[in-house]
């Protein structure tokens, strides 16, 4: 979605903050709702927002801002920027491509959420093989020969001849990294003959093999096999049409070694080759880290052809009209993938004064804090209390006001600053990034609510 100017916000009214009154939550706000036995919505307080499944509860009443990626009109104040197309999961569960400074709304398991991400480069030249790939191996090649998890009929086939168990097809790339951690995913579907073995394998040039596979079954489910030399880690993602994203995550290499890549699939059932079992390939991908991050398609060309840009998604001027500069509390549901470098969750700062008046939440070894900076120096910064829950739902919130700041994550209340000046002329809100762009977070933002006075209740 992209920002649309003098929006008149119908899905949000702004009342008058009435900075005389605090209005307390009725239960932790970053807790689950729990021990319900039965549901009278009759007798629900008319201000109670709440998910029964896995949200918020409280009396949360007058928030000014309420960024609900189910209801894209809420996400009109953000103005983003990305240079170039990015990938998403679509409402269908298809990947789509999202046009240059937009904000992507993934759906995972069907729940929408904001997908930030970090810039990445795809070393794989070509995402969808190609003639122009050096192929080995007595395997059938076909080209578009099926819809692929995009839509459109891009899916890559192979079929055993029946001559060989492994090495039916063989792509090679030397791709030189200047990290320890890579990454290989490439979305697989069982094809014709019964079970079907998808087999990755990838070296150091002149070194050892580390073979990992993964097992198609013509039913519909998988599961990992591997072979070789450890060090990696093998993960599974579940697409529609008995699609999987197959992914590979090690540390293969010594930095800056340049690493041949083999790509293998075999068909056949258990140590016996048939004719004609196949396998469907589709959106191969190598990249730095430690997380595969969305596709970036790639028909040749230099890095920068095939290097996706970073997410930058903030809030300002006229729209940043919901803050309260002598109190507030944000709260936030946020999926963060592991990362090796520190990522800000939110940044609220003043623009003129850059990191002197700055104040939010960051994700640095699994571990969320809080921090405020005045006047160029830290005047609270600490842990939110327990280790954040990588790949997973966590609830964060944050609660200001002049000598009184804490935080709390997943229920768990951090240290409480009760002598601090707060950061003045705050007017610009950074989300899943801080507002130099330089530290984003690789995960998804499920909700951000911000309320204009303080709660003792986090």
């Amino acid at each position: 979605m992209s920002k649309k100017k003098d929006s008149l916000k119908p899905w949000l009214s702004r009342p008058t903050i009435n900075r005389s009154v605090t209005l307390p939550l009725t239960r932790p706000l970053t807790q689950r709702l729990s021990n319900l036995n039965e549901f009278h919505p009759n007798e629900l307080d008319p201000f109670l927002l709440f998910d029964a499944r896995d949200s918020m509860i409280g009396t949360l009443e007058n928030p000014t801002l309420d960024l609900d990626p189910s209801k894209p009109d809420t996400l009109n104040v953000i103005t983003a920027t990305r240079a170039g197309t990015a990938t998403f999961t679509d409402v269908n569960g298809n990947i789509a491509q999202a046009p240059a400074n937009t904000v992507r709304v993934d759906h995972v398991d069907g729940v929408p959420m904001i997908l930030v991400e970090p810039s990445a480069t795809n070393s794989f030249l070509y995402s969808q093989p190609t003639s122009a790939l050096a192929f080995g191996g007595g395997g059938i090649r076909t080209f578009d020969a099926a819809t692929a998890p995009n839509g459109e009929t891009e899916a890559f086939r192979i079929t055993n001849n029946g001559t060989s168990e492994n090495h039916n097809y063989r792509a090679t790339s030397s791709i030189t990294f200047g990290s320890d951690s890579m990454v290989l995913s490439v979305w697989a579907k069982a094809g014709s003959g019964g079970n079907n073995y998808f087999t990755w394998s990838f070296q150091n040039l002149g070194g050892a093999v580390v073979r990992a596979g993964f097992k198609l079954e013509g039913d519909g489910e998988t599961q990992i096999i591997t072979n070789g030399n450890g060090g990696h880690t093998l993960q599974i993602e579940t697409y529609p049409d008995g699609w999987y994203r197959c992914i590979i995550i090690g540390n293969t290499q010594s930095s800056g070694t340049t690493t041949q890549f083999l790509y293998t699939v075999s068909g056949y059932t258990e140590h016996s080759s048939i004719a004609g079992g196949s396998v469907l390939l589709w959106g191969f991908q190598v990249e730095s880290g430690s997380v595969a991050t969305s596709l970036i398609p790639t028909s040749g060309g230099d890095a920068a052809a095939r290097t996706r840009a970073a997410d930058d998604l903030v809030i300002s001027g006229s729209d940043f009209d919901f803050y309260n500069q002598s109190e507030g509390t944000t709260y936030m549901e946020v999926v963060p993938e592991p990362s090796a470098s520190t990522s800000v969750l939110f940044e609220y700062m003043d623009e003129s004064a850059g990191a002197n008046e700055i104040m939010g939440s960051y994700l640095t070894s699994g571990t969320s804090y809080f921090y405020a900076i005045t006047s160029g120096s830290f005047v609270a910064n600490t842990s939110l209390g327990t280790t954040t829950n990588l790949s997973e739902l966590n609830r964060i919130a944050v609660s200001y006001k002049v000598n009184d700041m804490f935080g709390s994550i997943n229920g768990a209340t951090s240290f409480r600053y009760t002598s601090l000046a707060l950061p003045t002329g705050i007017d610009k809100l950074a989300i899943g990034n801080d507002n130099s762009s330089n530290l984003s977070i690789t995960g998804r933002i499920r909700r951000l609510i911000y309320w204009p006075y303080h709660s003792d209740s986090l």
